[in-house]
């Protein structure tokens, strides 16, 4: 009895997220291969996330992707299961970069002398700031006055858009990247860090031009049929015309 009642013990102790989602997916009969291939993610990630061993695994705003589109593949609770692993790890409010000590700034700020030395300061932290502005994730999509599309999720067994208007032009993301979508009229219709499971659409007829940071995590459906990533993985591209590109 002493011995069994250690071992419940010790499995309380270790439970967390990576234990939970292996938990559910062997009780669904999923084989983690599979899973990977579906997901666009190395399986070697997903061992590293049932393990919680998070040396393994890359960057904390391309695990929170993965750990939010595995939860969704297996039915679990997607914003729980990325709070949990937040909870797991111990990861600080402010995420920052990983291992990198925060910084704190000194109160006394020291104005450099002369009128023009100022202003020359003043114009680099405008510069700065309207730059943030437009590309930060941490402003919502930006969106026409009369928008005919929206940001959505996949979720379950599904991972393709609907089929149903043959020119309609679709980025799922399987990895997180900054996309802006501007239309003919250079109208912006998103800018904005598209997380992995999201889904943007558009229509031909709107003449979109694409921009992004990471061509590889960004994947292209035209009328539903799935063509592939935009590009390599790590490449960025400008002004990309989604619309000239579909089979007459």
């Amino acid at each position: 009895m002493a011995g069994v009642e250690q071992q419940k013990h010790d499995i309380a102790i270790s439970s967390h997220i990576g234990t939970s989602l292996q938990a559910v997916r062997v009780g669904k009969g999923q084989d983690l291969t599979n899973i990977a291939q579906n997901l666009h993610i190395q399986q070697k990630y997903l061992e590293a996330i049932e393990r919680l061993d998070d040396k393994a695994l890359p960057s904390l705003g391309y695990v929170l992707g993965y750990i939010r589109s595995y939860a969704l593949h297996l039915g679990m609770d997607a914003q729980e299961a990325v709070t949990r692993y937040k909870s797991d790890i111990e990861c600080p409010e402010n995420l920052g970069i990983r291992d990198c000590p925060h910084y704190v700034p000194k109160r006394k700020i020291r104005v450099p002398k002369g009128s023009l030395a100022a202003g020359f300061v003043l114009s680099c932290m405008l510069g700065v700031v309207t730059w943030y502005g437009l590309k930060s994730d941490t402003y919502p999509a930006q969106f026409m006055s009369k928008p005919i599309q929206q940001i959505s999720s996949l979720s379950g067994d599904s991972h393709s858009p609907s089929p149903s208007n043959p020119d309609s032009i679709s980025l799922v993301a399987i990895g997180p990247s900054w996309v802006q979508i501007k239309d003919g009229n250079n109208d912006v219709l998103i800018s904005r860090i598209m997380l992995p499971g999201e889904i943007f659409e558009t229509n031909r007829q709107n003449l979109p031009l694409l921009s992004l940071r990471d061509a590889g995590a960004i994947e292209l459906y035209r009328g539903g049929k799935r063509i592939g990533p935009i590009g390599q993985k790590g490449a960025s591209g400008e002004n990309i015309p989604l619309s000239e590109a579909f089979p007459q």
